[in-house]
């Protein structure tokens, strides 16, 4: 057998993950980082000012950490993508914890904003010409272990007498982009914060308001009689299911047998008239306890657009929204609240939208022409975001050499050619 030996590596090769690098890269074109310097925090600045931290938070987003700790192993050995953002190399996570301990509701105003400019500036649903559909939705984070600020008990599927927050969202499914959020305590109904969904999603899409081109979509939580007639009075088109299932059992004795349409074994609709002036759309199902019930939906949605299985139909591809939350939890973290002080979960939450909208904005444009466009944000973080490259520094250019291990690899380098793969950074070789 041969013998082995180890010795150091005399040439000094830096490694860096090249995903990160080329979204850092990315953002550094559109000046994203650039809203954030006036992010105000008081907190020393030694070593660090809060625009690094801030970076450093979504870093660690898009590089799918799942902890503080994560920061530690996945960003502070990435000299190179530390650079790209000023930084010799990134702050650790005691650095980062201490920081997000000390958001308050300023704080959150200000990332608020933040959200709503980089949205306004870049969204693709703002340029659609397509009905923009946009999806409201709750969605509960358990805190538990610990003693987190303002968490109540509420309802949290499988974690029942847990207690944690709720995440209201409003989401457009179609560009794969955040709209708008809010965080409350964990007893909140999803209904005490439609109101604000409303606002903030008219607000953003409100020249889709008055040309007919925007629909929104909600789950029955949102179907009361109040939150129907404020979505009246937007002028928006809506498709929201019904609060009450009792009313739906009532409506179903309506249909006469001959009226039921077939969407297949198990669940059929009809629609009723009504003098409301909404379509009325029943549907009678099999339930997972094998009994017939009832649901309905309530819209403003002309028949000349959609039929009642179109509508249906419609209706069930919220299930992007739901994917949104799976993805935020599963790999972006969000589930492992970072902090016990509640407006610096909230300040995460945030910078998770905000990141988010910044992913899809590079999927979406710089990846135009690849396969990768057509990757969710799962596989793009989890496999991209696991390859080491090296890093050799040449004269007037750096290079981020990537091991040519997978097909996918061989995409990366491919749709980031040639503005992302072979680097000139200038201004990154004398911040070192």
């Amino acid at each position: 057998m041969k013998s082995i030996s180890f010795k150091l590596d005399e040439n000094k090769v830096v490694n860096t993950s090249a995903w990160l690098v080329s979204l850092i890269q990315f953002a550094n074109k559109l000046n994203f980082f650039d809203a954030f310097k006036y992010f105000n925090l008081k907190m020393k600045s030694v070593n660090y000012t809060n625009l690094n931290r801030l970076q450093t938070l979504v870093a660690s987003i898009v590089m799918g950490c799942n902890y503080t700790s994560d920061i530690n192993e996945k960003l502070v050995p990435d000299t190179t993508a530390a650079k790209l953002l000023g930084m010799n190399k990134f702050p650790d996570q005691s650095q980062i914890n201490r920081f997000l301990s000390r958001f308050d509701e300023t704080n959150i105003d200000q990332l608020e904003f933040i959200h709503h400019n980089f949205f306004m500036e870049n969204a693709l649903a703002l340029s659609s010409k397509d009905p923009v559909i946009v999806d409201f939705d709750m969605s509960g984070l358990v805190a538990s272990g610990r003693t987190y600020e303002l968490a109540e008990k509420g309802y949290f599927p499988r974690k029942r007498g847990e207690k944690g927050y709720q995440l209201s969202t409003a989401f457009v499914g179609d560009t794969g982009e955040t709209v708008s959020m809010f965080l409350d305590p964990g007893n909140t109904s999803c209904t005490s914060r439609f109101e604000d969904l409303l606002k903030s999603t008219t607000l953003k899409f409100r020249e889709h308001v008055s040309k007919d081109n925007l629909i929104i979509r909600a789950d029955s939580g949102y179907g009361s009689f109040e939150n129907i007639q404020l979505l009246k009075a937007t002028g928006a088109k809506f498709v929201v299911k019904g609060f009450s299932t009792q009313q739906s059992k009532n409506l179903a004795k309506s249909v006469q047998k001959h009226q039921w349409q077939k969407i297949n074994i198990q669940v059929h609709v009809a629609e009723i008239p009504s003098s409301t002036g909404l379509r009325i759309i029943v549907c009678e199902f099999v339930g997972k306890d094998g009994k017939i019930k009832y649901s309905h939906l309530l819209t403003n949605i002309g028949s000349e657009e959609m039929d009642a299985i179109e509508l249906f139909h419609f209706y069930n591809e919220r299930q992007t929204i739901e994917a949104f939350f799976r993805t935020c939890k599963e790999v972006y973290g969000i589930k492992n609240l970072r902090t016990s002080k509640f407006y610096g979960i909230y300040g995460f939450l945030w910078l998770v939208f905000i990141s988010h909208n910044l992913i899809t904005l590079m999927k979406n444009t710089a990846f135009s022409t690849s396969k990768l466009k057509d990757m969710g944000i799962n596989s793009l973080i989890k496999k991209l975001g696991t390859i080491s490259a090296k890093v050799i520094e040449l004269k007037n250019h750096v290079e981020i050499i990537i091991p040519s291990l997978s097909e996918l690899a061989k995409l990366f380098v491919e749709a980031l050619q040639p503005k992302y793969v072979q680097l000139s950074f200038h201004d990154f070789l004398n911040t070192a």
